[in-house]
């Protein structure tokens, strides 16, 4: 919970850092090359924080919604989506898909730098397939593998994952009933003079024939 905090805290300065901006600016640019939206997609933005992302990438589909278990990230985006003028196609709730459950059915999921916070990764992929049409896309931006967990170092109370190796992550994802996934590095982020890599992973929901699970 104190992940939580230090966002709700931290919320309404977030997008002044030129990194933050800098960073989803080449998440929504890589998600739009691997990924083919329309404008008929319904769109989950998972952990989207201030909606950043889901606003760079509104004119794509047709509606997002963006969740974020950050009561003061969830403000911040519902001020941000209206400054943009998108309150038509874009509603922010708090939820965390671990445990919440989001009414309707999407055509894709996307998140940016969200998934390391998250300690049941198994839970969520599986929400987050749930929430998914046969045949809907996921996209994902996080960080390669940190093993000695440099770039959370600052971070006290830091709790999930550093980084993702990305062999393991696909065979989560694979288990979560996701199919063709694939990475592509998206960026960088320059952090105490080291870099470290931020892939964006793409995977197609299937589901299966055969009855229910």
């Amino acid at each position: 919970m104190h992940e939580h905090k230090r966002f709700d805290d931290e919320a309404a300065t977030w997008d002044d850092d030129p990194s933050h901006e800098k960073r989803q600016v080449a998440v929504a640019e890589t998600i739009r090359e691997a990924v083919n939206l329309n404008p008929h997609m319904r769109a989950v933005d998972v952990g989207g924080g201030t909606g950043r992302l889901s606003i760079l990438l509104a004119d794509r589909v047709a509606s997002v919604v963006v969740t974020d278990p950050s009561a003061g990230m969830v403000k911040v985006a519902r001020e941000r989506i209206e400054t943009a003028g998108l309150s038509d196609r874009l509603r922010a709730v708090q939820a965390d898909l671990t445990l919440d459950r989001l009414d309707g059915a999407y055509d894709v999921v996307w998140s940016s730098m969200a998934l390391h916070h998250v300690q049941d990764l198994d839970q969520l992929l599986q929400s987050v397939a749930g929430l998914l049409v046969d045949g809907g896309r996921l996209a994902i931006a996080d960080l390669d593998e940190d093993p000695d967990g440099a770039f959370h170092a600052d971070k006290v109370d830091f709790d999930g994952h550093h980084g993702f190796d990305r062999q393991r992550l696909a065979s989560q994802l694979a288990r979560s009933g996701f199919a063709d996934v694939n990475f592509v590095d998206a960026t960088t982020i320059l952090k105490s003079d080291r870099e470290f890599g931020v892939f964006v992973c793409t995977a197609t929901r299937v589901h299966e024939l055969s009855g229910d699970h």
